[in-house]
């Protein structure tokens, strides 16, 4: 399989497996703020999905990366699955006794491992749009990290979620 296949099937299996993650970590929540923040990165997720899903029609038609508008600005500071694939781990981080922290601490460490996978693809890949791409997604994961790193300290600080 072309390499950039390969980067774009495993970097649309981490934003499947990121949205069904939050979707059920929504659930799971007691908190409206933690429901709608868990909501939200959900929705990113199903976004970087269909931008990667144009990436993955192009290439496999033949075409370079395309430049793709909805890539907005990229933050300068920016080959196992990211998401495990062991049941007992996935449940355990949303069962109905993890806790919102447990939830949290979960999504933190996993949007770090996608921040450094996107960060890597972006080195390997010569194709400047799909390295600009990749550039990107590394951005917006920090910025999923951060959300989620300002939550935890929040409830581990104050007992709420942050505003």
């Amino acid at each position: 399989m072309d390499n950039r296949l390969k980067a774009l099937k495993m970097a649309m299996q981490l934003e499947e497996d990121g949205r069904a993650f939050y979707l059920k970590a929504a659930e799971r929540t007691s908190s409206k703020h933690g429901r709608e923040m868990f909501l939200s990165l959900a929705d990113d997720e199903e976004r970087h999905l269909r931008l990667l899903q144009k990436q993955c029609d192009a290439v496999t038609e033949g075409q370079c990366f395309l430049r793709l508008p909805e890539i907005g600005d990229i933050d300068p500071q920016w080959d196992e699955p990211l998401f495990p694939r062991d049941p007992d781990l996935f449940s355990k981080a949303v069962s109905p006794d993890a806790s919102d922290t447990d939830a949290l601490l979960f999504a933190i460490q996993l949007e770090n491992k996608s921040f450094e996978l996107y960060r890597q693809l972006a080195r390997e890949t010569s194709d400047a749009a799909g390295s600009e791409m990749f550039r990107w997604l590394a951005s917006v994961e920090r910025g999923h990290f951060n959300i989620l790193m300002l939550n935890y300290e929040s409830l581990l600080n104050s007992g709420s979620w942050a505003n």
